[in-house]
This record gives structure tokens, sequence and C-alpha cells, in this order.
């Protein structure tokens, strides 16, 4: 310890406070302090974004230090706060290390503090404060945290004795029985509950595909609805309906303000009144003229007659009329 005492302390990766307690129900409690493994110091200090590497070799190494420097008590307190200038009173005493194919391991002899925090689960994972080498290999264990900031997903805090060894609170813990797992996943798809897991995995794709399918149709009718309006408000023409509803699949805020944006037709001019309307339009001198009619009256009014035999008869009884009322009419 004395060729590390000014080496910055490093806080290795939380993991998470899986203890085994003594069988005599004692507050001594055995804990992995990390995992096997590299991982990235994040503790925001001096040497923060270092790999740390956490293997076998380097945790027993570690453990030899710590026994050749008098297997001192390592201090375990909350959130590392009395490598902060904070609080120095104990949760615990770490007072054996041990390195294994799993990581390393530390025996805790737990304050009457540390006990009610634990079995409360007010904290549920530990923090290891050691000095790092220059590459990044854990030398020395100053200190140990309960903490509740992990940065590894591992289980939380599980006490052998507690639910077979499985927390109640791990969303996972099913895991120790996949039967029960797969036959409630099969009942709620409504299968039997010994469908096999193809049978579970081809029911959930059906009914994820279902549901996409309804999605697909519903926003399809939202988006012709939106098209439609706005033909009928005089916005977009007809044959634009297909590019606003694209539009509108897009990004329904974005279409509608595109329609906002364009200017409301004006309304139509009002049209005066047909003053004709239903009066059938009459033939210049429709109406025979009478004996005393000049030659241009005559004239006009065979003009105006329709072909057929009443008119030829009108132009054998007139014909010097008609023809002194053509010479009338024409060299005016």
């Amino acid at each position: 310890m004395a060729n590390n005492e000014m080496k910055e302390i490093a806080y290795g990766e939380a993991v998470a406070l899986n203890w085994t307690q003594a069988g005599d129900g004692g507050s001594s409690v055995r804990v992995q302090l990390s995992p096997i493994g590299e991982f990235e110091l994040r503790d925001g200090g001096r040497r923060s974004g270092t790999v740390q590497h956490c293997s076998k070799a380097a945790f027993a190494a570690l453990v030899e230090n710590w026994r050749a420097a008098g297997s001192p008590d390592v201090l375990v307190d909350v959130d590392h706060a009395s490598a902060h200038g904070g609080s120095t009173e104990a949760a615990a005493w770490c007072n054996a290390l041990e390195a294994t194919d799993e990581g390393l391991f530390g025996v805790f002899n737990l304050t009457p503090r540390g006990r009610e925090l634990v079995e409360n689960r007010a904290y549920r994972f530990v923090s290891p404060g050691w000095t790092l080498s220059d590459d990044g290999t854990p030398l020395a264990l100053c200190s140990v945290a309960l903490t509740n900031r992990p940065n590894l997903p591992v289980k939380p805090v599980v006490n052998s004795g507690d639910a077979g060894g499985r927390d109640p609170d791990d969303p996972n813990n099913t895991k120790g029985n996949p039967e029960m797992e797969t036959s409630e996943i099969a009942a709620a798809l409504g299968l039997p509950e010994t469908a096999s897991k193809e049978e579970i995995l081809a029911a959930a794709k059906a009914m994820k595909d279902r549901e996409a399918q309804a999605a697909e149709e519903a926003a399809n009718a939202k988006a012709e609805q939106f098209a439609e309006d706005a033909v009928k408000a005089g916005k977009i023409a007809a044959n634009a309906k297909e590019a606003v509803k694209a539009a509108w699949r897009k990004s329904p805020e974005v279409a509608q303000e595109m329609l906002n944006s364009l200017a409301t037709p004006a309304a139509p001019a009002a049209k005066l009144p047909d003053f004709n309307a239903g009066k059938k339009p009459q033939a210049l001198n429709a109406v025979a003229p009478g004996k005393d009619a000049t030659p241009a009256e005559v004239y006009n009014h065979y003009m105006a007659m329709p072909e057929g035999a009443e008119k030829d008869a009108y132009l054998a009884a007139n014909a010097q009329a008609i023809s002194n009322g053509y010479e009338a009419v024409n060299k005016k």
C-alpha cells in the first residue's frame, strides 16, 4: 500500500449487492465487489475514461497486496462519502477478500446502520474504490460504498434466503422458472399453456402484424378524410388529393400548415338575374303582316318563317312583294 498511497483513488463499476449471509444469521455477509471484465472509469476524476482491466489475475494480485499490508479492515460507507470529505460512518467493514473466476469478493461485517440499509433495500448496489496502475489495472482496495447508481446491467440486491434466490423486484425473476413464464405468455396470446416457443413467437408476430395493419388502415382513412376536406374547402384541386394524402402521412402537422398557408378562394361574383329566362325568342316579323304591310315587312316575315310547305305557299302568294322587299332591305 505504501507505493500506492499517493495515487488517485478510482471508483469501479457499481455491481449488484449479491450477498450471502452467514448461516448463524449474524451480520457477516459475503459480497461480490466487482465482476471480471473491462470497464470504463466514469467517476468524473482525472482518469475518467480509463479502461479498468478487472481480470482474475489482477484481483489475485490485489488480494495478495492486501494481505501483505496486514489484511486491514476496509471501510464500507455510503455513496463514497468519506472519499469526498463527507461522513466516515461505516455501513460495514470489509475484513476478507477473495479472487475467483466470477470476480472480486469480500466479506462485510455490517454495522446496525448498514444492516438496516441492506435488509430494507435502501441501498442495493456496491462500488469499490481502488488505486489503478498506469494501464488501468486495480492495485489496492481503498474503500467500498453502498450505492444506488449501477453502471452494469446486473441483477439488484439478492438475498440467498429470499424467494428461492430470486429478487421479487427483479423484472427478470421468472427466468428461474421458464415453464411458468411461457405458459403465462401463451395464455395471454390465447394459446394453450402447452404451446411451444415457436407457436408463441408465431402468435406474437401475427398479433403485431394485425396491429400494424390496423394502424396503417386508420392512418390511410385519416389521410383520405383530410384530403377530401381540403378539396371541399376549395384549398386544392381534386387531382392533388394523392399528393396531399402523402404529405399528411409523412407529417400531419406539416400538411395542415401547408393548407393553412393557401389563400381561401374568393366567393364567386353575384350574377344578375336573367330577365329573358323563360321567354321564347321570337323571329323578326314572325306574325304575318296585314294588307297594308310594306314590301320590307313582307320580306322579313318570309325570311323568319321556318322551312316547309307553309313558307313555300307564302312565297307563291307574295312573290312580288318579297322581291321588292329584298331590294328595299338590302339596298339601305
